[in-house]
């Protein structure tokens, strides 16, 4: 089992993403009125927050008012599960997460545990729409029933060791070893499909692995040739690279693991040596085949603020447009890095992680307004304009709190 979390600011988004607008099945409700629509779910726990704001008044004011939770068993640990068996596992994870201590890795006494348990918050299930597998998700308050704060520090730490013991309490296999297993599985699935195929083709090669219920994504350079892939597989996502025995399913060398699948095949057209008496075919040159539609080159950049990963793709143009214009600031290179992370954050519209990394970094800037977000513009033009307001998030001091001395 593998489980992630991060603290959010859009918590009616998400309550409404994981209940899917009330189509989803609900698993447990905690604190939480049962016979309401599923927008004032959020409605009662921001009523709750305020109860308890002057507890908060004289610290800085949060922004990220909800944990949410992804909790993913594999299938095979979770069939034949009935309502009350998912309630049981929320509860046994909740309880893990509660008491793990945090407090010396983060040196904050606030995170030696949370109170989940005694939190609002929805439990619900979602099912795969390819795989079937199902997995749980979990929004809760930050904001206890007692007004105290549920700590976020290392929060994504937090969730994985509470998904490890839970884990060991059921005797299932940990995640280290699931992802050994389903790579092996992968690669030989990957492996029979290109035994299959008569001649190498990508469009075959997705096809076979699609009616296995994986799901691949091509990526292409600006001739249209593939360069990367990444397999798909419940809820878990692995690298070409990742599969194989010597990465022999990477793109640059998959066409010669095809060829060692099918020697004869591969020779057929391979010259003999020695003379032949067999007349000589004239050779018919075959019309150039256009590449195809240019395709940018994505990147891939992990940006970790508060205990959660942020995954971002960007054009790999787009990204050398941002660290042209960070180059152009004239700060030092521990300051350009903060600048280019907080752009990337914002290129992906990850607005609030954004914030929050360029205030841990020293910033006051404005964050961006609500109008924020891409025009009708290209990915540079973007990606540039993200790395101007970066930089006055990153770089401008927070306002000094002036005191009126009293006489």
């Amino acid at each position: 089992m593998i489980a992630k979390a991060r603290s959010i600011s859009h918590g009616s988004i998400s309550i409404d993403y994981i209940t899917r607008m009330g189509m989803a099945e609900i698993v447990k409700l905690n604190h939480l009125p049962k016979d309401v629509e599923v927008g004032a779910w959020w409605a009662h726990m921001q009523a709750h927050q305020l109860k308890f704001q002057y507890k908060r008044s004289k610290h800085r004011p949060m922004k990220n008012f909800m944990i949410r939770i992804e909790i993913s068993p594999a299938r095979e640990e979770t069939e034949g599960f009935t309502l009350g068996n998912w309630e049981k596992l929320a509860e046994d994870f909740i309880k893990a997460f509660d008491s793990i201590d945090l407090s010396k890795k983060t040196g904050r006494t606030s995170a030696a545990g949370t109170n989940i348990a005694n939190s609002q918050y929805i439990v619900s299930l979602h099912r795969d729409s390819k795989s079937g597998i199902v997995h749980m998700h979990l929004d809760c308050n930050r904001i206890d029933m007692e007004g105290n704060v549920n700590d976020d520090h290392d929060i994504g730490i937090r969730a994985t060791m509470a998904a490890n013991e839970v884990t060991r309490q059921h005797g299932w296999v940990q995640a280290e070893q699931r992802s050994y297993e389903n790579k092996e599985r992968i690669a030989l699935d990957c492996m029979n499909a290109l035994e299959a195929m008569s001649s190498f083709s990508w469009d075959v090669y997705v096809h076979e692995l699609t009616d296995k219920s994986y799901d691949l994504k091509l990526r292409y350079d600006s001739n249209g040739v593939v360069r990367g892939y990444t397999v798909r597989m419940g809820n878990s996502i692995y690298k070409s690279s990742e599969l194989g025995k010597g990465r022999n399913l990477m793109p640059s060398k998959i066409e010669s693991t095809w060829r060692n699948l099918h020697p004869l095949t591969s020779n057929e057209n391979q010259p003999h040596s020695g003379q032949s008496n067999s007349p000589r075919h004239t050779v018919i040159p075959q019309p150039k085949v256009m590449p195809k539609a240019e395709r940018p080159i994505y990147c891939l950049r992990k940006v970790d603020v508060d205990g959660h990963t942020y995954s971002i793709e960007i054009p790999e143009k787009a990204l050398d447009t941002m660290k042209d214009e960070v180059t152009s600031f004239k700060v030092n290179d521990e300051t350009a890095d903060h600048i280019i992370d907080v752009a990337l954050l914002l290129f992906a519209s990850y607005i609030g992680a954004a914030t929050s990394m360029s205030e841990s970094c020293g910033g006051g800037g404005s964050s961006p307004s609500s109008g924020w977000g891409k025009d009708d513009e290209d990915d540079w033009e973007w990606a540039k304009r993200c790395a101007q307001m970066a930089h006055s998030m990153v770089t401008t001091p927070k306002p000094k709190i002036r005191r009126s001395r009293g006489r």
